[in-house]
């Protein structure tokens, strides 16, 4: 059978499955609108844009030198962004409702010998990371010159640069999470097909082995991609997400679709019924996501939880993301990273393919 025919057939069947799920509108939620809902909500609650620059508001009553030298040097820094305020009620309402990350009351006749009030969230990621930057800048009026160092140590050896909060954070984190469901409810198709006897049918017929895979794996693989793409142009142009190096994007982004399409050939042959691939399916994603940093930084769990998560593709995956957006990575720095998901994906697609064959058969 010549190629062209072989791909005129894998094609057709793209094409069939993606005007079933443009039919399909609950579908198109789940892919779509679902994943970017829960990428807004998590990253408001991690601190929405923070992860760029911290909102301090900033009450003077001393008006010294002192005071407005302090001022200048949060200014200064890159990491802040300076509010003033005339009302101590009103700065610290600004701190409790979230719109300011931190809030400093200079109190009069302040020379910079006395101490200051500072309004902190105990509900705020960067809480901790505020007071110590303030402490840095008070150390450093003190002295006369530098500033004491003030290291940030996370107990799992995590990293210590920006923090990786917000929606940068939590955009890469569902556009690994969403696709690792989709693999899992994508199951489905196997399972109908077994169910149907059109699996037996189409092994009968005269094509080969390959394919039959492709054309399992192609419907479930373009809805990723558009899933994927879709998450990557919505966190750039509504959460201001730079996602970095293109290539290293591209192939990071082509990386967890193939993870997604491996676990469709797997799960088809564990899951027996589409009732456990529906109710069983999202909760094992999520728990995968979870031990790989979906949730929450890897850098505030126990180190022998930041071990178990090596076993996790979604950490490799997220290290890949974050080094992206975070450190500016090239795609040779995060190369190591795309390998291991590519590992994972293989590892699993070959031993979906092996249960396969023998499952469709009966």
């Amino acid at each position: 059978m010549p190629l062209s025919h072989s791909l005129n057939v894998i094609f057709g069947a793209a094409a069939v499955s993606g005007a079933g799920v443009r039919r399909d509108r609950r579908r198109l939620l789940v892919l779509f609108l679902l994943p970017t809902l829960v990428m807004a909500i998590v990253g408001f609650a991690m601190g929405g844009y923070s992860s760029a620059s911290f909102e301090v508001g900033l009450v003077d009553r001393a008006n010294t030198s002192e005071s407005r030298a302090l001022a200048a040097a949060l200014v200064s820094n890159e990491r802040y962004q300076i509010r003033d305020y005339t009302n101590e009620e009103r700065l610290k309402l600004a701190v409790f409702r979230g719109r300011m990350n931190a809030g400093i009351l200079i109190p009069p006749g302040w020379h910079g010998d006395q101490n200051l009030v500072v309004y902190l969230s105990s509900a705020s990621a960067g809480a901790a990371i505020m007071r110590a930057g303030i402490n840095t800048e008070l150390s450093r009026m003190a002295r006369g010159g530098q500033p004491f160092e003030i290291p940030i140590r996370y107990p799992a050896g995590g990293h210590a640069g920006v923090p990786r909060l917000g929606f940068a954070y939590t955009a890469p984190a569902n556009l690994v999470l969403f696709v690792m469901v989709t693999g899992f409810v994508s199951a489905l198709t196997i399972l109908q097909l077994r169910e149907s006897g059109i699996s037996r049918r189409l092994l009968a017929a005269p094509r080969r082995t390959w394919e039959l895979l492709a054309m399992l794996a192609i419907a479930p693989a373009q809805q990723m991609i558009a899933q994927a793409v879709f998450m990557i142009v919505a966190a750039r142009f509504f959460f201001g997400i730079h996602w970095g190096d293109t290539v290293g994007l591209v192939l990071t982004t082509a990386a967890v679709t193939s993870l997604g399409v491996a676990i469709v050939l797997l799960m088809g042959t564990v899951f027996r019924t589409r009732q456990q691939a529906t109710a069983l399916g999202p909760w094992i994603a999520v728990s995968i996501g979870m031990l790989g940093g979906c949730m929450w930084p890897l850098e505030v769990v126990p180190p022998f939880m930041k071990t178990l998560a090596r076993l996790s593709p979604a950490s490799w995956a997220m290290d890949a993301y974050l080094g992206l957006i975070f450190d500016h990575a090239t795609f040779s720095e995060i190369a190591p990273d795309i390998a291991m998901v590519f590992a994972f994906a293989a590892v699993i697609a070959t031993a979906g393919i092996v249960r396969l064959r023998p499952q469709l058969s009966r």
